[in-house]
């Protein structure tokens, strides 16, 4: 069960957001435009923002501005207490970056429990660092998952996904990830269609370009709530496990209102519509990693490597070997 928004819609969500030595304060200012068009959308206050530091001194941001904290970070009544990213050019740098963090990683440690985490991208090290994240699930940027096992092994990494939330911490992959932390806290507040509209209006990013077929299934991009909730359902299970019946008894939906809502939203049967959900992470798993298919297979919970070609190569018409070297990065 999601706890990660307690607070109740009636009232602004008290939202500290976390200055500290170099860190890239470009998530920040948006995190506080959101915010901002949010009330002002709304008509009312949905946020109440406060710039926070370790200490009532101006902090210098990295290749930015200094910015002076309007309040310290253990005496604010935060309700979340956003921590922007830092920046990381390769992934064995990161304990030399969270050395001289420490002072801010003890700070965190000492928060609250009751005081959700959010942060994206290489932030997340510092709420790994804190041990917030032990024995919790969590997302970060992709490619630092050797470093991130490696180093933060009692934390439940789950680096395909976009965003993971709970009653603890939210987490969020990429250097955009303050774009789904929003969106995931606004999407009890606002209306589905003003919603749309903050968007259209901030002319926020949107996901890079991939094959027309796994169109409609990113998971930030889906506005319909059920089907979000669906979707992280899928990403999660094995794909030689689902379910229809399944699926629904964890929507606590019928299996013929989730069909026909999935038919009504995607154009596709559930059961494609599902099958599509994994395509597509193998899909990702095949640009944003080195990964072997054998290995890809396991991970996503295929009945095996033949079967997930097989499968990948009908829908897409590509080979996997052929899709990693058209759409991957390395």
């Amino acid at each position: 069960m999601d706890n990660s928004l307690p607070i109740p819609a009636t009232r602004p969500l008290r939202l500290a957001l976390l200055l500290y030595e170099g860190c890239m304060p470009a998530g920040l200012f948006a995190t506080a435009d959101m915010a901002r068009a949010a009330n002002l959308r709304a008509g009312r206050p949905l946020f109440d923002v406060q710039w926070v530091g370790l200490e009532l001194q101006p902090v210098p941001t990295w290749q930015g501005p200094a910015l002076l904290p309007a309040a310290t970070l253990d005496q604010v009544q935060a309700d979340a207490v956003l921590v922007p990213g830092l920046w990381l050019s390769a992934p064995d740098q990161v304990q030399a970056q969270l050395r001289p963090l420490q002072p801010l990683v003890r700070a965190l440690r000492a928060l609250p429990r009751r005081t959700p985490l959010w942060s994206y991208c290489a932030g997340v090290l510092l709420l790994a660092a804190s041990g917030r994240l032990d024995g919790q699930p969590a997302t970060a940027t992709w490619w630092l998952q050797a470093a991130l096992e490696q180093e933060f092994a009692a934390v439940q990494w789950r680096l395909d996904e976009p965003l993971v939330a709970t009653a603890v911490a939210t987490t969020a992959a990429g250097a955009s990830g303050y774009l789904p932390l929003m969106l995931h806290a606004l999407a009890p507040r606002l209306p589905p269609q003003a919603l749309q509209d903050l968007q259209e209006v901030l002319v926020l990013p949107r996901p890079r370009a991939t094959h027309p077929v796994f169109a409609g299934l990113d998971l930030v991009a889906q506005a319909e709530p059920a089907l979000r909730k669906a979707m992280l359902w899928v990403q999660r299970s094995p794909a030689q496990g689902l379910s229809l019946a399944d699926l629904a008894a964890a929507m606590h939906l019928s299996t013929r209102t989730l069909a026909r809502r999935v038919r009504a939203h995607t154009g596709l049967s559930a059961a494609h519509w599902m099958r599509r959900i994994k395509l597509r992470q193998a899909a990702d798993a095949l640009c944003q990693t080195r990964h072997p298919l054998k290995r890809i297979a396991q991970d996503l919970g295929f009945a095996s490597e033949a079967g997930l070609h097989r499968a990948f190569t009908h829908a897409t018409g590509q080979t996997p070997l052929a899709y990693r070297m058209a759409h991957g990065s390395h």
